[in-house]
């Protein structure tokens, strides 16, 4: 019997707008709550927009970890209550992510030489909406 570790990380691509509405990403020394819309809130009659930017770089770095890409993906409303979550939902990738199966050994395409990583497997790769600020 072995051991398996589960690993949940969470990566921010770098793009210039967040990955649903066109508010401004880069958020760092901004002031709390400057960078929002009526989409960002949740306002009722908004709907959001997908960042096409987002969903070229999550999968080109699928296909960097060896990534077979499903034909079709799909986001799904997971309704919670979290202190920084003021919509009270997060759209995620619960049911059919953007990748999914082994990734494993993984070749990065720039690196000077194949770097293999032995025994590991990519279960899932999701794409994720939250926001996750908090000033305590």
């Amino acid at each position: 019997m072995g051991v398996a570790i589960g690993l949940e990380i969470h990566v921010q691509l770098a793009t210039r707008s967040k990955l649903f509405c066109g508010c401004r990403a880069d958020y760092f020394g901004a002031p709390p709550n400057s960078l929002t819309c009526p989409v960002c809130l949740a306002h009722p009659g908004t709907l959001p927009v997908l960042n096409r930017r987002a969903v070229e770089l999550a999968l080109r770095v699928a296909v960097a970890l060896g990534a077979a890409i499903p034909p079709i993906s799909a986001f799904d409303r997971k309704n919670y209550f979290y202190p920084d979550l003021p919509k009270g939902y997060q759209i995620t990738q619960q049911e059919r992510p953007w990748r999914v199966g082994a990734a494993s050994p993984s070749w990065f395409p720039k690196a000077r030489r194949p770097c293999a990583l032995p025994g590991f497997t990519l279960r899932k790769m999701q794409g994720n909406a939250s926001m996750r600020k908090s000033i305590r």
